[in-house]
């Protein structure tokens, strides 16, 4: 009788990995514009790129935890969860480098009074 090594179990779903280019698409579009609008609409210009920031980056840690918790594999062919999570997480640093660091102590309540 052969002993053999722990094998962890891998969770192959559908909803893990997105293989379809047209869903892809469509999920990467929605996943972006959508916060996209939602600051343009309710957000102040003085502030919408650090707010745009700031949404970015927590879709990010929401899909990043939820690849975490689903355990989708990182070398997978096809669009997973975690790339959603380091696109948002790149557009929210990148709102956050091109943003006045005046507008982020405003979007705070800590703007400078004279």
């Amino acid at each position: 009788m052969a002993l053999s090594g722990y094998k962890p179990e891998r969770r192959q779903t559908f909803s893990a990995e997105l293989r379809d280019p047209r869903t892809r698409l469509k999920v990467l579009f929605i996943v972006g514009a959508i916060p996209a609008a939602a600051v343009a609409l309710f957000a102040p210009s003085t502030i919408s790129l650090p707010l745009a920031s700031l949404v970015s980056l927590l879709l990010a840690g929401v899909f990043g935890l939820y690849a975490w918790h689903r355990r989708t594999d990182h070398r997978a062919q096809g669009l997973t969860f975690r790339d959603l999570a380091g696109m948002l997480a790149l557009i929210g640093f990148s709102a956050g480098s091109m943003s006045e660091p005046t507008a982020a102590l405003e979007l705070f309540g800590m703007a400078a009074t004279r």
